[in-house]
């Protein structure tokens, strides 16, 4: 089944939070979380960035600041998040914000999700027991935050922040 056939044959409207860092080296971080069962985008135990459905009177941003909440236990800036991901698709639509961290919070995961990890963004954007999506997520999210950061030189090589209001 393709995602055209699922798109058409339901009704969704989700937001999720994607929270990430970087390391001394200047690699990018990022959260997943481990989905409690399965779900139309793959199995149970896959990593997904964690979404939860909007309720008809909340904003995208809202519901994404929601599932981070509801989801992960941590609570995203109001004004940092970046959208990287606004797809709709017959009856389906998805928006995804990227929230950076200064530091490599710990989750405490529940409802949907059983446990999240910090994974290093790997260069072919895939990731072992990832969900049907998560690849083109990532790379979307890379195109989007990447502008965003500039890789110093040096012994030291480490990301700055290039946009810290749109990013903190």
């Amino acid at each position: 089944m393709d995602l055209s056939t699922i798109a058409n044959s339901i009704e969704y409207n989700g937001a999720g939070t994607l929270f990430w860092t970087t390391d001394k080296n200047g690699d990018i971080w990022v959260l997943l979380a481990r989905r409690r069962e399965s779900s139309i985008l793959g199995r149970g135990y896959t990593f997904s960035i964690p979404v939860v459905s909007a309720s008809e009177h909340e904003t995208s941003e809202e519901a994404a600041a929601r599932a981070a909440h509801d989801e992960l236990g941590l609570m995203p800036v109001s004004s940092g998040a970046v959208e990287f991901w606004d797809i709709e698709e017959g009856r389906i639509s998805m928006h995804l914000y990227a929230q950076h961290l200064s530091s490599m919070k710990k989750p405490k995961c529940r409802n949907n999700y059983i446990d999240a990890t910090w994974i290093c963004l790997p260069d072919d954007y895939v990731v072992e027991d990832g969900d049907i999506l998560l690849r083109d997520e990532l790379k979307a999210f890379r195109k989007a935050v990447l502008p965003l950061v500039q890789k110093k030189s040096g012994p030291n090589s480490i990301y700055s922040l290039a946009a810290v209001g749109a990013l903190s």
